[in-house]
Parts: structure tokens; C-alpha cells; sequence
């Protein structure tokens, strides 16, 4: 029985230690991979690919975990809601575009949350944030005037998670005003909240105006970036916040 059991765990401890060791090395092929399936049109392995990004952050951020501490269950919790909005965002539709916004809605509360939660001793609406939010209230009213018109019953839903993904933009840019935060908030939550938007900016451009299949790279390579640079953050402050 013993022997049965081990059998059982060693894989999965094997599978944990070369994820902790190579887990961004795997991610950033299959990334590319991804991107070289959208170029040469094959579309069940670039649903494969991308289905498969965001488990191996999941198992990269278990595996990095120290063995006393360990990240906020909010940030799990985004990476689960990522991981549903690939999915459905790998279906074709209208109703599977929804819920994947829906998904990564869900992404964006609980990084909103995580952020605000690590300044929550000396939270201060400072200039950065007020920065941050002017700027991305002038990108999204361009992003949102150029593709108003072709959105229809998608304008509301659009209009609410431009909201919601600027406001965890501004949560991750008010990280820098804790000093022992500022490095890996420049570092990593900055870039990788920008990038989302970056992102997310691209795929509603393409979808509702441009319809260019390629622009789908740039897409994925700015989600994926922004994703590993989140990661980092989290793996790097890791026992901060629960």
C-alpha cells in the first residue's frame, strides 16, 4: 500500500520540481508555439497551447511557494478566472466572447483586490494613481470612440470592463508608493497591468474593427508577457499579503 501511494506522489513531485526549475522556460515556448499556430492557421493546437499558459503559471506560482507562507489566495483565484476566459475566448460566438470577458472581469477584481490589500497600512490615492488614471481614461475613450460603433448590445459590457481593467491598472500603480513595494511594483505589476490593457485593447481593435488574424500575435504575446511579469511579482513577495 505504502509502495502504491508513493508511486502515486513521486510523479507529482517530479512534475512540481521541473515547473519550480523551468516552469517560465516551458511557458515561454508554449507561448511562442502558440503564436507560430496562429501564423500557420492551425487552430486545435493554438487552443491547445494557450489553454495550456496559464495551468503552468498555476503550478510554477504552487511550486515557488515557500513552505511557511505563500501567495494570497486571490491571486490563485485570478489565475483560475484567466485560465476560464482562455477557454471560453477559444470558442467561437458571441455568448463564449461574453463569458470570457465575464472570466477575466473576474481576473481583474481579484487583482484589484490583491493590490490594494498590499498597501492597506498606508493607502493613499496618490499622484501616481491619478496619473495613471487620466491616462488610461484618454486611451480607453480612443479604443472605445473607434470601435462604438460596431459594438452594439457588446457597448455596455465593453464600457464596464474598460472600468474595471483601468481600476486594477491604478491598484498596481498605487504599489509604488510603498517603498518596500516600489521595486517590484516598477518591475513587475506596472508593466504586466499595462501590458493587459495593451492587450486587451488589441483583441477588441481586432475584433470589432481591424479583423486582421495576425494582429491575434500580438494579442497573445502582450497577454502573455503581462501574465509572466504578474507571476513574478507574486513569486517575489511572496508571505506579504493573505
Amino acid at each position: 500500500m505504502k509502495e502504491g501511494i508513493f508511486d502515486i506522489v513521486q510523479p507529482k513531485r517530479s512534475l512540481m520540481l521541473v515547473v519550480k526549475k523551468y516552469g517560465i522556460g516551458i511557458f515561454a515556448l508554449l507561448l511562442l508555439a502558440n503564436c507560430l499556430f496562429i501564423y500557420l492557421d492551425m487552430n486545435e493546437l493554438r487552443t491547445v497551447s494557450k489553454v495550456l499558459l496559464v495551468p503552468v503559471l498555476l503550478i510554477y506560482l504552487a511550486a515557488n511557494r515557500r513552505k511557511e507562507t505563500g501567495p494570497s489566495p486571490l491571486v490563485y483565484l485570478a489565475l483560475v478566472f484567466a485560465f476560464l476566459g482562455d477557454v471560453l475566448l477559444s470558442r467561437s460566438g458571441e455568448t463564449f466572447f461574453l463569458f470570457g470577458m465575464l472570466a477575466f472581469i473576474g481576473t481583474h477584481i481579484c487583482n484589484t483586490i490583491f493590490f490594494i490589500r498590499l498597501n492597506k497600512k498606508d493607502f493613499t490615492i496618490g499622484k501616481e494613481m491619478i496619473v495613471a488614471l487620466f491616462l488610461l481614461a484618454f486611451f480607453s475613450a480612443i479604443v472605445f470612440t473607434q470601435i462604438k460603433p460596431n459594438l452594439g448590445k457588446f457597448e455596455i459590457p465593453i464600457l464596464v470592463y474598460m472600468s474595471i481593467i483601468s481600476l486594477m491598472t491604478v491598484a498596481a500603480t498605487g504599489t509604488m508608493q510603498n517603498p518596500s513595494l516600489k521595486k517590484v511594483a516598477i518591475g513587475c505589476f506596472i508593466p504586466g497591468a499595462v501590458l493587459f490593457v495593451v492587450s486587451d485593447a488589441t483583441l477588441a481593435m481586432n475584433k470589432f474593427l481591424w479583423h486582421e488574424p495576425m494582429m491575434d500575435i500580438v494579442v497573445m504575446l502582450t497577454y502573455g508577457v503581462a501574465q509572466y511579469f504578474l507571476v513574478r511579482g507574486y513569486t517575489r513577495i511572496t508571505g506579504v499579503s493573505k
